[in-house]
């Protein structure tokens, strides 16, 4: 009798307790390894870190795009201006050349020499009117950006005379008049451009901007 009671104190102790079966059931079969998440935790940060290089990488590459197209447009313009130079220290330049000449200076932004070409071409100019009108813009272009304002003004509406059409000229009439603290007569120069191109955004911008003002101080 002795020797039976530990086998049955064996058989009592293989049945599972209350509850224990629930128990057992309600948590997971396996548990990740602490190693399994330091994964799934690396493949993210590493996807960012893609995704940051990368878009680092097309900034940079955009970058260097504008700054070699810029590059190879001065020099470009350096040849364009070499040989002009050379036709026109020749003596025998035309009224074209003259204006090509200034056109160039324009974009190279040396405004001194373009004024002084760009009045060469005017005097000598004998084509179509249109056509000098852009001369007279340019020419007003090129004493704006060297702060003569009136000469600017005064070209600017030779350019209009010459070609009443020409909406690029209105706005820089209205412009150079806006510098001239003239209000009114910018607002009437952008309201033709406006006439000629209602969808001219320069024009209805610079014109609300104006009134905006004029209506604060109660001018308008």
């Amino acid at each position: 009798a002795l020797t039976a009671a530990p086998a049955r104190v064996r058989a009592l102790d293989r049945r599972p307790a209350r509850g224990s079966a629930s128990a057992l059931r309600a948590l997971p079969a396996e548990l990740p390894a602490p190693s399994v998440v330091a994964e799934v935790a690396d493949g993210l940060e590493g996807g960012i870190q893609f995704i940051y290089l990368g878009s680092l990488l097309a900034i940079l590459g955009f970058a260097g795009f504008i700054i070699v197209r810029q590059v190879l447009i001065r020099r470009e313009l350096d040849a364009s201006a070499k040989a002009m130079g050379e036709r026109i220290r020749a003596g025998d330049a035309t009224a074209e050349e003259y204006f090509e000449m200034g056109s160039i200076m324009l974009r190279k932004k040396v405004y001194t020499q373009a004024v002084r070409n760009l009045k060469l071409a005017a005097e000598m100019w004998q084509g179509d009117q249109e056509d000098l009108a852009q001369i007279h813009n340019a020419l007003g272009y090129g004493y704006l950006e060297t702060e003569k304002l009136d000469a600017s003004v005064a070209e600017f509406k030779k350019a209009v005379e010459l070609q009443p059409g020409y909406v690029t000229a209105w706005n820089n009439l209205g412009d150079a008049l806006e510098r001239l603290n003239d209000r009114k007569g910018a607002m009437a120069a952008y309201e033709e451009s406006l006439v000629l191109a209602p969808g001219n955004q320069v024009a209805a911008n610079r014109l609300e901007q104006i009134k905006t003002r004029l209506s604060r101080l109660n001018q308008l």
